[in-house]
């Protein structure tokens, strides 16, 4: 099969969203840091206040290591940022919800995301950055779709 200028860019996106996603971690951990917390934690920690969820439903939303979401809730749960409670589907795949102690953090983790965010974007126009993200949700889901073994 030969390349198409929107495999070509398919490619250029992708590079460029690993550069985009290196560059989010150097300053994730420098956001965070004044918060007590990692990047890595920030991301747990955002994943539960969306919704009270599992380790594995959180590796399967963020991309993550299963090994590490479980490392890191254990974690947040010993410094009593996380509680870990009883999931009636699952005996062994505890519900993963925020203490108070969590809300107050994720309270302030979202606040100096907001004002990084909004400094980030002041020069950048918005219908950019919501066709950015359109199409990043549409690779995404044309990723996560299964690709017919004929196609690949």
């Amino acid at each position: 099969m030969s390349p198409t200028r929107s495999g070509q860019a398919l490619r250029e996106l992708v590079l460029e969203v690993c550069r985009l996603n290196g560059a989010l971690l150097r300053h994730g951990a420098v956001l965070t840091a004044p918060v007590g917390q990692s990047q890595a934690r920030w991301q747990v920690i955002g994943a539960v206040a969306e919704a009270t969820r599992t380790v594995p439903q959180i590796v399967r939303r963020m991309g993550m290591s299963r090994q590490s979401v479980q490392r890191v809730a254990d974690l947040l749960a010993k410094d009593g940022i996380l509680r870990l409670d009883p999931n009636p589907d699952h005996a062994r795949s505890p519900l993963l919800r925020l203490t108070p102690k969590g809300e107050q953090i994720e309270t302030e983790l979202t606040a100096l995301g907001e004002e990084w965010a909004a400094v980030i974007a002041a020069d950048l126009p918005r219908r950019d950055l919501e066709e950015a993200v359109e199409v990043v949700r549409t690779v995404t889901r044309k990723l996560d779709d299964p690709v017919p073994a004929s196609r690949v």
